[in-house]
């Protein structure tokens, strides 16, 4: 009645079924419209999607026999998370993977290392059946990343590169991949989250976007799309538990990566001169800064307490430690940290290949220990008054014998595992004294023990 319609205010007079009327009509008229113009509801932003990036996308056969060196942990790590096994007593398998061409020119492709571990001969199959074999030429189990190139290879189409900087939770994307070798399988799906942390074996894999477009085996290497076509994640795991929970790399840090790669072979040791040790708030807290590195440079502070570290957050220093090592050198992320009196900052830290030498001399300093090279042993010169290793009883003239679980015969040997403990919190060492050795575990503690 009028009352009613005073409610609904001017111009919303019509009742539900002149509204559906009216909505039913402008559809009508709509796909009148496009059927005139030569379009077809049928073409939808997903099969425009498939038809550009569709082609870019191959299949990977990897033909591995056993090797004289073993398996590939990582390859063990992701059938466990998989959850399936390969056949036993077999001299050769096919590991069907995918991937996808990211430079027409030079014939490169983009997958994961776990696709290629351990493969003695590889083969490409792009979408129109040609086939080429291809070698690789670099490879990175830490981040899950190999980069192939094609031999002979030419009329190549490529993926349009996208970016993952503004992925946003909710937006639609499309699958293509392999999956059990059903070769350019499309799925599609929106993204579910973004800088998922996941675990394989003894590994953990940081910031991967999470989707529900169905992955699975096979998919591996695959492309994740968004609806513009343009390639923006590499697919790469799904859980072995759960349905639609799929996970993929971003493409912004898969081509950092792939940039590392082609360059040196591998993602060269990241380093930001940042100690940090338990807070009682959420966050890391800061226990020591190197003088002259990245962290001194960004102004971080000792007893700054981190809780995001590139856009994912950090629950303690366990967590900022694992993210930090899976920095890439040359790029920078910005922490939020806070401060005193509660105050949080946003601060730019620019993230620099590790120097060896330097990483070995924190470390040492760490540890409260120095060494000299006497008749080809590694002898204990000085502990420091406050270290672990002094209240533990490690003296001077003992023998370095081992670390962290490794025997120690020479002083480079020495450098470079100091050099991975620089940011650790605790190590085992063994110690000679007496003719007997000794296993001792040392906190590392912050810098400046010997003054």
């Amino acid at each position: 009645g009028p009352a009613a319609a005073e409610r609904r205010g001017p111009g919303r007079g019509r009742d539900v079924d002149d509204r559906g009327t009216g909505l039913l009509h402008n559809f009508a008229l709509g796909t009148m419209i496009a059927l005139s113009a030569g379009a077809s509801p049928r073409r939808t932003p997903v099969v425009e999607v498939v038809e550009q990036a569709g082609p870019a996308v191959v299949n990977i056969a990897a033909s591995a026999r056993p090797s004289p060196f073993g398996r590939s942990r990582t390859y063990d790590a992701w059938e466990r998370f998989f959850g399936r096994r390969r056949a036993p007593g077999r001299p050769e398998s096919r590991s069907l993977g995918s991937g996808v061409i990211i430079d027409a020119q030079d014939g490169l492709v983009l997958t994961n290392e776990h696709v290629i571990a351990g493969a003695s001969d590889v083969t490409v199959i792009l979408a129109d059946r040609r086939t080429f074999r291809a070698e690789v030429i670099g490879a990175d189990a830490s981040f899950d990343i190999a980069v192939l190139q094609m031999l002979d290879a030419e009329a190549l189409p490529a993926a349009e590169l996208g970016t993952s900087s503004d992925l946003m939770i909710g937006e639609p994307v499309v699958a293509i991949g392999n999956p059990f070798g059903l070769a350019n399988t499309v799925t599609t799906g929106v993204v579910s989250a973004l800088h998922r942390v996941i675990e394989a074996g003894d590994r953990v894999y940081e910031d991967f976007v999470q989707t529900d477009a169905a992955i699975n085996p096979g998919n591996s290497g695959g492309a994740l799309l968004s609806i513009e076509g343009k390639l923006i994640g590499i697919n790469t795991a799904i859980h072995s538990e759960g349905t639609g929970i799929g996970f993929a790399i971003p493409v912004d840090k898969a081509l950092a990566v792939v940039q590392e790669v082609l360059r040196y072979g591998e993602v060269r040791p990241a380093y930001t001169g940042l100690i940090v040790g338990p807070s009682e708030a959420p966050g890391a807290r800061v226990v020591g800064v190197v003088p002259e590195s990245p962290a001194a440079k960004a102004d971080l502070r000792v007893g700054d307490i981190i809780v995001d570290l590139g856009g994912q957050e950090v629950k303690d220093a366990s967590t900022f430690r694992q993210l930090q090592r899976a920095l890439i050198p040359g790029r920078s992320r910005r922490l939020l940290v806070a401060r005193k009196g509660g105050r949080r900052s946003s601060v730019e830290l620019e993230v620099r290949e590790l120097d060896l030498g330097r990483a070995s001399q924190v470390a040492l300093e760490r540890l409260g220990l120095r060494y000299a090279l006497r008749d080809r042993r590694l002898v204990l010169v000085e502990v420091a008054p406050r270290s672990d290793a002094a209240r533990k009883g490690i003296r001077a003239g003992d023998i370095l014998l081992g670390l962290a679980g490794r025997r120690l015969r020479t002083e480079e040997e020495l450098e470079r595992l100091l050099a991975a403990l620089w940011d650790a919190d605790q190590v085992t060492v063994i110690v000679g004294r007496g003719g007997r050795a000794y296993s001792v575990p040392l906190a590392l503690g912050g810098l400046g023990g010997f003054r």
